[in-house]
């Protein structure tokens, strides 16, 4: 190679990163085959140039051979002399940047020694003055002290008292926040590591000059320091050594006069880290007036995080001041304690209730006084619980008590506990008059709450209470849940009985689940009974809150299976109902228990929890059995409850989302026996074995099967929904399978609840085994397009149906990126142009664009396992968009109402980014929709508008189109809310209204001013609407629009 060719002409073109071939090919330096001394020699004549630009050209060059070559290839003499050269620059004013950044890499070579380090140091300290130089620079050199520190540090050590007060001369002034940054954590390095007690003066100078710190980041820093980064780094620092505390004690207290706000809350965070490493003996000295400061905080901040760091450092100076046990806690403990019961005294003033926290604060510091602050405050907050002065003072001094409690829970029982009740044993002289006092709470209207809060903190407390004292308060506690109204105490209330299932879940089980289910009633409160209603829906609220947990779910499945099998066994009616009213009354009821069951196991499957795949021979087989058995052919009487079909949703949806738990192992089994169920009419292999016959012994989806029977589609569609992909299934055709799955949707199923739940069946399938069916599925999406859906002697609602199939399996595609889809999108498209020879098909194929817009749905809806690829609907967008334009542009009339549909079919398709990307076209479209006749594409249409008028940081493009037609928006919207040439809905008319309340905040008041009065005289009419909804959106919107251009 050429090297003195190669060097000139990457100098003389400015291209200073060394060339590839030069650095890593056969021919260049890290093979070996170019010395680096070669390119030293080629670079002569520019480094020694006496061109100030050459000169720097040929040195930057250098220093970026030296960045990218291995360090392997650099031996310890080229480490030396190259060390020495750069050295020899460090005098040279533009030439100290990439000098500096070669003795960076050059520091972390194992060729590079202590004395090299050493030798560097001082050059650096005695050449280059940090105040001449930008930020960058100075940030290089800092980088090279913290290299120094890293892996020469007991050089640095050695060099003693010279090394420290040099390098407090040479960070002094800085002020940048990056290179502070670093500066932090070389100080903090160095105040732990050297002994800087004699030079602590000048340490302490360049600290704690920053402290408080009061930084604002600039906008879209590309750095991202934030102030708290800062705060965190420099307290760091200050709690890094001993010797500061004479200095930086009367500074706090200084402190104390000036600071407010997130000041004072970095002073209390700052007292809090630097009380323990400063010492009890250097702490005890400015004690008193220390805590004076905390306790006005603490006392009278109104700021929250104020208040929480000025407890945090209490804690900190009880924790320092009385580490252990031994240590007595006399002098300024005692004083602590005496103010705070002194205001305790008078319990219904405001300050009581932060005396309680400083109480709890020197509970939580150490155990020495945390048993003297409970010593001290119990038997005072018990006695005037007994004997209170007014009886509104008990909730105020209850609460104090189980602050106490609670903290001493997570004290003794807390995620990272470091005490042990058994050793330190604070409240055993209090047992019976915490029990008495709490019994008491239980039993006593408004102290409900803080007794069970108490109750619960000392049942998580190790050995503190027996199982006979922990039944007897979740006796109390059930009494409460049963018994009381009260929305705070019943959610105090179930949190509380979770908390004890958790420690005690056998007290729970035999206690509170049999009182619970007991109040269940056997049979649904008639329809005009809503305080029974309303009470055992309460219960099982609660029940679906206790029962998450593992040792009370398979209690919960026992009982709700239970009682739904004695509620289909029962036929009993009051006699003042009708039996329809009877009827909507049990399924309300079986509805209520099947929804706590699917909530409960949505819960654990969310939490991961391994015991539910055990459940499932438990619950499933027996959902099935309700379900077949209600299908059976019945001889007069009532008709099976099983039957209703929003019980067989609920059904369906705990069905697949318990399959899709199990292993795909256990998949292929459990579905090769519903598969023989359905396909073949073997159910007894789908049904527990209790039921020795089975009810039904032929496939509901045989052709001619009654609708009760076919309603059975949901345990079928629910099963394959919830399958992997990876799933062995049990016949050797997926082609087969899915064409009779799809004859029986289009030509056999009897309603659209059958064909629904079946297309959901089929998109799942071709889903998860689009690769499977790439052969046979155009040639099937090609027979049903055909053969049914463009077929016009066929009836209508055959057509829709075939339709419908097209349009999931075109979405199960679409989910997974496939070509297919993007053809079976356009097909769809071209049938619009057809929208005056079959106006009413076309129609109903621009409003099922939906079925593509629903993608894979949400969690615990419907398609929820279904598989999609990252920016389907993008895609999906991007393609279909353009066509609809194109044909809205092209049709004439009422035909583009067609594309209208269309288009707001698929707006739930995309984010409201991606409209922003081309307003300009979409909005006249967004506009046109919101004057169409139904309500869902309106709803929209007004829901993407809303998106895009809440986004924030907008473009000025995009801005000026939003204000420029901000006019004809707000008409459009208010037309959607009134207008009774329009079909409407609540869904329709809330959305507007949410919609329109966006305005004042998005749109400069100059925009609207004319419409101003128009539109708060139009909301008042929507303030009678019959919906409560509605009537709420209402309110808000106007309350907004009369605010509109107000100053604030």
């Amino acid at each position: 190679m050429d090297v003195p060719r190669v060097v000139r002409t990457q100098v003389t073109t400015g291209e200073l990163d060394p060339p590839q071939d030069l650095v890593n090919t056969m021919s260049g330096v890290n093979d070996s085959s170019v010395p680096l001394l070669d390119v030293v020699k080629a670079l002569g004549e520019y480094l020694t140039s006496t061109e100030d630009d050459v000169r720097l050209k040929g040195l930057t060059f250098l220093t970026n051979l030296v960045k990218v070559i291995s360090s392997n290839r650099i031996n310890r003499q080229a480490t030396v002399t190259l060390t020495r050269f750069y050295l020899s620059k460090l005098d040279d004013f533009d030439s100290l940047p990439p000098a500096l950044s070669a003795l960076i890499i050059l520091s972390k070579l194992p060729t590079f020694d202590d004395d090299a380090a050493v030798e560097v140091y001082r050059a650096v300290v005695e050449q280059v003055n940090m105040k001449a130089y930008v930020q960058a620079t100075r940030h290089l050199v800092y980088q090279l002290f913290d290299s120094f520190l890293a892996l020469h540090r007991q050089a640095l050590k050695n060099m003693g008292a010279d090394f420290l007060n040099s390098y407090t001369k040479m960070v002094d002034g800085e002020k940048d926040p990056r290179n502070l940054m670093l500066l932090f954590s070389m100080d903090r390095v160095i105040l732990l590591e050297f002994d800087v007690k004699d030079l602590i003066e000048d340490f302490f100078d360049i600290t704690f000059c920053y402290f408080p710190i009061s930084f604002k980041p600039p906008p879209n820093d590309p750095y991202g320091i934030t102030a708290e980064d800062l705060k965190s780094a420099l307290r760091k620092c200050m709690a890094a050594s001993p010797y500061f505390a004479k200095l930086a004690l009367p500074l706090f207290l200084e402190k104390y006069a000036t600071a407010v706000g997130q000041s004072m809350k970095d002073l209390m965070l700052s007292m809090a880290a630097c009380f323990p490493v400063y010492g009890g003996d250097a702490v005890r000295e400015r004690g008193t007036e220390l805590w004076d400061g905390i306790k006005t905080e603490i006392m009278y901040s109104s700021d929250k995080s104020v208040e929480a760091a000025a407890l945090s450092a209490l804690e900190s100076l009880m924790r320092t001041l009385y580490p252990s046990e031994a240590d007595a806690p006399v002098g300024l403990a005692q004083d602590i304690i005496k103010q705070c019961l002194d205001i305790l005294d008078e319990p219904e003033k405001t300050q009581s209730l932060s005396a309680t926290k400083a109480l709890v604060a020197l509970l939580n510091a150490s155990p020495s006084t945390g048993k003297f602050a409970v010593s001290q405050a119990l038997p005072q907050l018990f006695k005037q619980f007994n004997r209170p002065s007014l009886p509104s003072h008990r909730v105020p001094i209850l609460w104090s008590i189980s602050s106490l409690l609670i903290a001493a829970s997570k004290v003794y029982a807390g995620e990272t506990v470091t005490r042990s009740y058994a050793q330190e044993r604070t409240f055993e002289h209090y047992r019976e008059a915490l029990m008495d006092t709490l019994r008491e709470g239980l039993r006593t209207e408004g102290l409900k709450e803080a007794a069970t809060r108490g109750c619960v903190a000392l049942t998580e407390i190790p050995g503190f209470w027996g199982r006979d004292e922990v039944e007897e308060v979740v006796r109390g506690i059930d009494d409460a849940l049963l018994n009381d109204d009260d929305s705070d105490v019943l959610s105090a209330v179930v949190t509380g009985l979770t908390g004890i299932s958790k420690v005690h879940p056998t007290v729970i089980e035999s206690v509170t689940l049999p009182l619970l289910f007991h109040a269940l009633p056997e049979h649904a409160p008639g329809l005009y009974d809503t305080p029974s209603r309303d009470k055992y829906r309460s219960i099982l609220r609660s029940l679906s809150e206790l029962c998450v947990q593992p040792a009370l779910f398979e209690t919960l499945v026992i009982r709700i299976t239970t009682k739904l099998d004695f509620l289909t066994s029962s036929t009993s009616v009051a006699e003042e109902q009708t039996t329809q009213e009877a009827r909507e009354c049990e399924v309300a009821y079986a509805w209520d228990l099947l929804h706590c069951l699917a909530g409960v196991i949505d819960k654990k499957v969310d939490d991961k929890h391994v015991d539910v795949v055990k459940h499932f021979d438990t619950i499933v087989p027996r959902l099935y059995a309700l379900c077949i058995s209600a299908a059976a052919p019945k001889l007069g009487g009532q008709e099976p409850l099983f039957r209703d079909r929003r019980l067989l949703t609920v059904v369906g949806r705990i069905t697949e989302r318990l399959v899709w738990e199990l292993s795909a192992d256990r998949q292929g089994k459990h579905f090769a026996a519903v598969f023989a169920a359905f396909a073949q009419g073997e159910m007894i292999g789908i049904l527990p074995a209790s039921v020795p016959k089975p009810p039904l012994t032929s496939s509901p989806l045989r052709l001619g099967a009654p609708s009760p029977e076919q309603d059975l589609i949901v345990l079928y569609s629910s099963v394959v929904q919830g399958l992997k992909a990876d799933c062995q299934l049990p016949f050797p055709s997926y082609a087969d399978w899915l064409a009779a799955s799809v004859n029986w949707a289009i030509n056999h199923a009897r309603d659209s609840f059958h064909v629904r739940w079946a297309a959901d069946m089929i998109a799942a399938f071709v889903n998860k085994r689009a690769s499977g069916l790439a052969e046979p599925l155009p040639g099937m999406l090609e027979t049903i397009w055909v053969t049914d859906v463009q077929d016009t002697s066929k009836e209508f609602e055959t057509r829709r149906r075939a339709l419908l199939v097209y349009l999931h399996i075109t979405k199960a595609l679409a989910l997974v990126r496939d070509p297919l889809a993007y053809t079976s999108i356009e097909r769809l498209v071209d049938v619009f142009k057809l929208a005056y020879f079959d106006p009413a098909f076309v129609n109903e194929a621009a409003k099922s664009l939906s079925v593509i817009a629903e993608g894979k749905g949400k969690a615990k809806e419907r398609g929820s396992h279904l598989t999609a690829k990252l920016l389907w609907a993008q895609k999906v967008w991007g393609f279909a968009l353009p066509r609809i334009i194109e044909g809205d542009q092209d049709a004439k009339g009422k035909d583009r109402l067609v594309y209208l549909a269309a288009f707001s079919a698929l707006l739930p398709l995309v984010p409201a980014s991606l409209l922003l990307a081309d307003l300009q076209t979409i909005l006249p479209l967004l506009l046109r929709s919101l004057a169409l006749p139904a309500p869902e594409p309106r709803t929209n249409a007004i829901t993407a508008l809303h998106g895009v008028l809440e986004t924030k940081n907008l473009s000025a493009e995009v801005d000026t189109l939003v204000h420029d037609r901000s006019t004809e928006m707000v008409e459009s919207l208010i037309k959607s809310v009134f207008s009774e040439n329009q079909e409407s809905s609540g869904k329709v008319r809330a959305a507007a209204l949410r919609c329109l309340a966006t305005f004042p905040d998005a749109v400069r008041f100059e925009a609207l001013q004319g419409l101003k009065s128009k539109v708060i005289k139009d909301l008042g009419k929507a303030l009678d609407d019959p919906l409560r909804v509605v009537r709420r959106d209402a309110v808000e919107c106007r309350a907004k629009w009369y605010r509109y251009g107000q100053p604030t």
